[in-house]
């Protein structure tokens, strides 16, 4: 790790809030729906800072809301759910509906933190794991809709499995009109070098790089790609097609021109956590095609990187920008952003950033993994002509 300073493009410091602001009764509580909790899964780097709260920067930020019930999918040897459970004065219920409404008839809790990530689960065809998301969402809709209200409502990482269920969650989501939250840690963490475009930017090309399993790990560069793509003129357009390609074809690409190679130098410049010495597994690279003519890449490099890490080049320059979207690889404390912006989404109901970015990724994510299975062709994807605007 080199000595460059940690920042983060904006943070709020929140230190000396009071257990209740003004004009709250009691602090709101939030029922907790897991796959399975144990020793650095999901649950346990979300969950323990949501019940004991964090360190960040330099300085100690206490839990805002109260965990009051769970529902745990998966009990495995390590299981830290009971011991948590019984520690924090939370119950564990035996479906979604109960930790909802804490055993009894009504609604009981003020927002709901779905950690829909590690367990047990088979894989699809594509390879993508068949986490139990969209079915906690229909569980968790099926009460709202028949509470006639919902809360605040955090999904971790990408919508659901399959694109028809991802839009459907989403259409339900904003017809049923709720808070809601998703997607990667990676848009929010510590930028080295701090990098920041305006709304507006005027963009040639971008590219981010990542490590590990295509679906688990690379998802966090698309979202991170995604989250510096939308800022360009325009806004967010859509997609019209992806390619995603393995093994050797990686570097016959990459010769052929296919991305700018200065933005992968770029890029791997600004890694910081070492590569593990030893044999590593082939790269892939996904291709993205916009409907504004944009184009971009996500190289997985499991030879190259522990860092994820983004290089794009603006129009009428030369050099490009680049940065490491940094994450602490064994203490995992860049997700207390996302702690941090479920509490204030629980307490003000506001959603941090545009759900509309998680869809667009989860498609990418997806549309790619089929690219693979079908020998990775280019595939059309008139799902994804989706526009948005970015957060200001």
């Amino acid at each position: 790790m080199n000595g460059a300073p940690m920042l983060r493009r904006t943070f709020l410091p929140l230190v000396g809030v009071p257990a209740l602001l003004r004009g709250q009764k009691r602090r709101p509580r939030v029922a907790a729906i897991i796959n399975a909790y144990f020793p650095n899964s999901h649950a346990d780097v979300f969950m323990g800072r949501l019940l004991q709260g964090y360190r960040l920067n330099g300085k100690t930020y206490l839990p805002r809301v109260d965990v009051v019930s769970m529902y745990v999918d998966q009990f495995p040897i390590n299981d830290m759910a009971r011991e948590q459970a019984q520690e924090y004065g939370a119950r564990i219920y035996p479906t979604v509906a109960e930790a909802l409404r804490c055993g009894g008839k009504r609604l009981g809790v003020d927002g709901v933190a779905v950690i829909g990530e590690h367990g047990r689960y088979p894989r699809t065809p594509r390879g993508n794991v068949q986490y139990p998301r969209y079915r906690y969402f229909r569980e968790i809709t099926r009460v709202f809709a028949e509470e006639g209200r919902g809360v605040p409502y955090f999904n971790d990482k990408y919508f659901a499995c399959e694109w028809d269920d991802a839009r459907a969650m989403y259409d339900r989501v904003r017809s049923m009109k709720i808070p809601f939250m998703c997607g990667s840690t990676l848009p929010l963490t510590w930028r080295r070098p701090l990098l920041e475009y305006p709304l507006g930017v005027e963009l040639d090309e971008a590219l981010a790089i990542s490590f590990s399993d295509l679906e688990e790990h690379a998802y966090h560069a698309i979202e991170l790609l995604q989250a510096m793509a939308e800022r360009r003129k325009g806004g967010e357009t859509g997609v019209t097609a992806i390619r995603c390609i393995s093994g050797a074809a990686v570097s016959d690409l990459a010769r052929s021109g296919e991305w700018s190679q200065d933005l992968v130098e770029a890029a791997l410049l600004r890694r910081v956590n070492q590569v593990p010495d030893g044999p590593a597994p082939p790269p892939d690279a996904i291709q993205v095609r916009y409907r504004d003519g944009f184009k971009a890449t996500i190289l997985n490099l499991n030879d190259k990187t522990r860092d994820y890490l983004f290089a794009a080049r603006r129009k009428g320059r030369k050099e490009p920008d680049s940065s490491c979207f940094y994450i602490q690889l064994f203490n995992h404390n860049h997700w207390s952003f996302m702690v941090r912006n479920f509490e204030d989404l629980v307490l003000t109901g506001r959603e941090p950033n545009p759900i509309e970015r998680t869809l667009v990724s989860t498609g990418i994510t997806l549309f790619a993994l089929e690219s693979r299975l079908q020998g990775s062709k280019w595939l059309d994807t008139p799902q994804l002509g989706i526009r948005y605007a970015p957060a200001a």
